[in-house]
């Protein structure tokens, strides 16, 4: 039989390597065979794991990140594009601040360097302002000019104008997710309580950005719709680069898999095993878990941290290995891999 194992990252636990070094392990001591696949839809370790398909490294320089701190950063060169991943400077690993103290100014510096952005795994749910604020588009009080505003100003925002440095971007971005960012299903609410936002931040945030983007819109003389799919990721920054910028927006999941050439694996695969901390209705949304199940055939197994969704989806079988939040994972993942070995050696 062939079996593929494809693993994202399980958010704040453990990277698409380590779960498949886990798999792998369990699956040796049975005598199943495997192949094994670490997968992104371009957010946190994109980087790492473009790498492992023979991307080459392009430069890395030293770059401020949002909190300041001078950190390496690495570009790629993919199909003689450059690459960058915004979660290196952003990112959910960077810090544990809340994201009302946070902007995406930072990635301001690297823009001019690259051609392709890749956005997801943030920490930011500025709606992309810090980054307008750096790139022409300036904030102002009732009485001052804010400089890089981050969600805690933005009630204080009261105009807007746009300055003779601000220019469309020749760039392509790709999303992790093609969720609205404001709207009944927004991004905010449904990625901000993994960032540490409550109810009331996600009231404030909303209301905000929607008042904020209305004041845009009127001074740039054009219609800005926050509430239209793509526009959720990396906290909105996907609708600042879209919306105003002009970026290309282009699936992340769907970049990864061409250039990897792993749909033709996918699709001839007898069983196909998906790995992700968490499945729910936004796996379905442009993640890159959602778009291998688009391909696979015959037997699919879900084997990750939690599972919930309305109902089993097209899996054969659903393994969890905590479905209240993982205490000790790369136990939790080796104990319900063994489980799953023992279905598919039936």
């Amino acid at each position: 039989m062939r079996i593929n194992v494809y693993s994202d990252k399980f958010s704040g636990t453990l990277s698409a390597a380590e779960v498949l070094k886990t798999v792998t392990s369990v699956f040796k001591d049975v005598d199943i065979q495997a192949n094994y696949f670490p997968v992104t839809d371009g957010g946190e370790h994109s980087t790492q794991i473009l790498k492992h398909y023979n991307m080459q490294t392009e430069m890395i320089t030293m770059t401020r990140d949002f909190i300041d701190n001078w950190i390496p950063v690495e570009y790629l060169n993919v199909d003689n594009d450059i690459y960058f991943e915004s979660a290196s400077l952003i990112g959910v690993n960077n810090t544990s601040d809340h994201p009302f103290n946070l902007d995406t100014s930072a990635l301001a510096e690297v823009i001019p360097n690259i051609d392709v952005l890749s956005l997801g795994g943030s920490r930011t749910v500025d709606g992309g302002v810090g980054l307008m604020s750096s790139l022409g588009i300036e904030f102002y009080t009732e009485e001052n000019i804010i400089t890089n505003p981050k969600p805690r100003d933005f009630k204080d925002i009261t105009a807007v104008k746009i300055a003779d440095s601000f220019a469309k971007l020749e760039l392509r971005v790709l999303t992790d997710t093609s969720i609205p960012l404001l709207g009944s299903n927004s991004a905010i609410a449904t990625y901000g309580p993994q960032k540490g936002l409550n109810k009331k931040d996600i009231k404030y945030l909303e209301e905000q950005l929607e008042r904020i983007y209305d004041i845009l819109s009127l001074e740039l003389g054009i219609p800005l719709d926050p509430f239209k799919k793509d526009t959720g990721a990396a906290g909105g920054l996907s609708f600042a680069l879209g919306e105003i910028f002009g970026c290309e927006l282009i699936s992340g999941s769907e970049y990864f898999l061409e250039k990897t050439n792993l749909l033709k694996k996918i699709k001839q695969s007898e069983i196909t095993i998906v790995c992700e901390g968490k499945f729910d209705k936004s796996s379905l949304s442009g993640k890159v878990i959602g778009e291998i199940l688009k391909h696979a055939t015959g037997d699919i197994y879900f084997l990750g941290g939690q599972y919930d969704y309305v109902d089993d989806y097209q899996f054969t079988g659903i393994f969890e290995c905590g479905p209240k939040g993982l205490k000790h994972p790369k136990e939790e993942l080796r104990n319900t891999t063994k489980k799953l070995a023992k279905q598919i050696s039936i």
